[in-house]
């Protein structure tokens, strides 16, 4: 055996820049490496997963794949890291149905017992990639909130962390998946996480549905932290609320179109960028006109407002999967009072947003119950 340079294009990043050759595969070139169903794997892991885990698991296989090399001798990874990123990730697994990876068995011959503070960690992520969570003192309060940018997979791992602090009172799950496949990921808070209870309300906020207006994101992933940690702390009016209503929080309606803002930068696109989904769908005019319906409906006799059909003609159009998925969360969750963060210019939008003569914008059209929708 000899240390060789790294040549493999998906473990280029990891921490260290030698390699030997056979790997703890017995695989016994480059060539054979590539062409492997391994390699492949590990190189459409992220796409997969919908970018949970990475790119922890990718470097994981590649410490496998393509195995540190020292003084011509492979140097074996940890098997305490491989068992928690096994914990963390088999969820994610299990929610395409996949079988955690044969070569990845923590238990195999590949990994060994070691010590993390003499070991030299070849997780370790690349300077560019640390989040910055992992740099903080390691004095803070368990309460401390870090102001900072989240991308997708962040924001995910922040929710699922933030439920795991506040357990008894907090849960996590996803309404479905956006046209890329992308977890529409949802915190509750609620004395009973997963369960609606009778007379109890159920109030819910969506942020990021115009995929580059992040500011509602951000504020929603923000006040889950603070609802967890001000609970945990004894803040009265907090415990009020979460012990009095059913909290739901959606901070990204629409990842795909954030992402693709994301990767232009907010020096570089216009208002244009990520506004739509994948499908080149504003989720904004993508939801059934109920306020037309309710004013034709007005002038029926006997007819009820309360529960308004979906008029069929909607279903002749293109109706995005980030749409149906929030019809179908409003059939299976009583919500009594919602709102969308959106993000870009001062102004609310009223229900009957729609004047009852649309050629007249500017026209007063007032809700049934207009005096509490201002008070809110």
């Amino acid at each position: 055996a000899k240390c060789v340079d790294i040549a493999l294009s998906s473990c280029t990043d990891v921490a260290y820049t030698q390699m030997v050759y056979p790997n703890f595969l017995d695989q016994k070139s480059r060539e054979v490496i590539e062409y492997s169903s391994e390699y492949l794997l590990i190189s459409v892991l992220h796409n997969l997963l919908q970018g949970e885990c990475n790119p922890d698991l990718r470097l994981l296989g590649c410490s496998v794949l393509a195995p540190q090399c020292e003084k011509d001798k492979a140097i074996k990874p940890c098997r305490h890291v491989c068992e928690n990123l096994k914990k963390t990730c088999l969820p994610a697994f299990d929610a395409i149905d996949m079988a955690w990876p044969y070569f990845l068995d923590c238990f195999d011959c590949s990994f060994i017992f070691c010590n993390s503070s003499t070991y030299k960690d070849n997780l370790k992520k690349s300077a560019g990639e640390v989040d910055a969570e992992e740099d903080l003192p390691s004095d803070l309060p368990a309460t401390f909130i870090q102001f900072k940018h989240h991308s997708y997979s962040q924001m995910v791992s922040t929710l699922k962390k933030t439920a795991s602090k506040c357990s008894h009172i907090a849960t996590t799950y996803s309404i479905g998946r956006s046209f890329e496949g992308k977890d529409l990921f949802v915190i509750e808070f609620s004395t009973k996480p997963g369960h609606h209870e009778l007379l109890k309300p159920e109030f819910k906020y969506i942020g990021n549905m115009h995929g580059n207006e992040v500011v509602g994101k951000e504020l929603l992933i923000y006040l889950a932290q603070y609802l967890c940690s001000e609970y945990l702390l004894g803040n009265p009016r907090i415990q009020t609320l979460i012990n009095n209503t059913r909290i739901h929080l959606l901070p990204s309606l629409n990842p795909d179109g954030y992402e693709l803002a994301a990767e232009e930068g907010a020096g570089y696109n216009g208002w244009v960028i990520g506004r739509q989904t994948a499908q080149n769908l504003d989720l904004n005019r993508n939801f059934p006109d109920l306020t037309s319906e309710a004013y034709r409906r007005a002038g029926i006799r006997g007819a009820r407002l309360d529960h308004i059909p979906i008029p069929q003609s909607y279903w002749w159009g293109k109706v995005a999967p980030e749409t149906k998925a929030v019809m179908k969360w409003l059939r299976s969750i009583p919500f009594v009072l919602s709102a969308s963060l959106h993000g870009g210019e001062l102004v609310v939008t009223y229900p009957y947003d729609y004047s009852r003569h649309p050629m007249e914008e500017k026209m007063f059209s007032p809700t049934p119950d207009e005096k509490v929708i201002l008070f809110l």
